[in-house]
């Protein structure tokens, strides 16, 4: 005898089966690498790149290397910093922008640059801000600078 569901058992059942795809892709592409990847840090380096099957806690061990520590609190510092200056410059652009009568059209020039692969974007960055660039050498043709000032690769960058 077939089993009626009632109309709660049927949605309960279909929303498993939405998210039974979900949760083979999530398993394949999410947890089976990061497992891959804990499993790895455990092993030993392999002399010419790669792994050696034997256990060992030797990555971990630089985690309280004193270098190590100065690198993770700079990053850190630095992602503080980037994202403080990124909320003080979005909240006000987005509040303008939300009473704006152009919204669509500031919107879209928004948009625009993300329509360029990124790695386009930093090389025309980098070009644009290198020692030699387009603006160190606007700013030393109007007398601003007499010689090229560092604008990428410090920490105000």
């Amino acid at each position: 005898m077939k089993k009626i569901l009632k109309p709660r058992e049927r949605e309960q059942l279909l929303g498993t089966a939405y998210a039974f795809p979900m949760g083979i892709w999530f398993t394949l592409f999410f947890t089976i690498p990061l497992a891959i990847i804990i499993l790895y840090s455990f092993l030993k380096r392999g002399l010419y790149g790669g792994v050696e099957w034997e256990f060992t806690f030797d990555a971990y061990k630089q985690m309280f290397n004193p270098s190590f520590a100065k690198v993770v609190v700079r990053t850190l510092w630095i992602s503080i910093v980037a994202t403080l200056a990124s909320i003080l410059i979005a909240i006000p652009c987005g509040y303008a922008m939300a009473k704006s009568k152009h919204q669509t059209f500031l919107l879209f020039l928004i948009i625009i640059p993300f329509w360029t692969n990124s790695l386009i974007r930093i090389y025309a960055w980098i070009s644009i801000l290198a020692t030699e660039g387009f603006i160190n050498t606007l700013l030393i043709k109007m007398g601003i600078l007499t010689e090229g000032v560092q604008l990428i690769y410090n920490n105000g960058a």
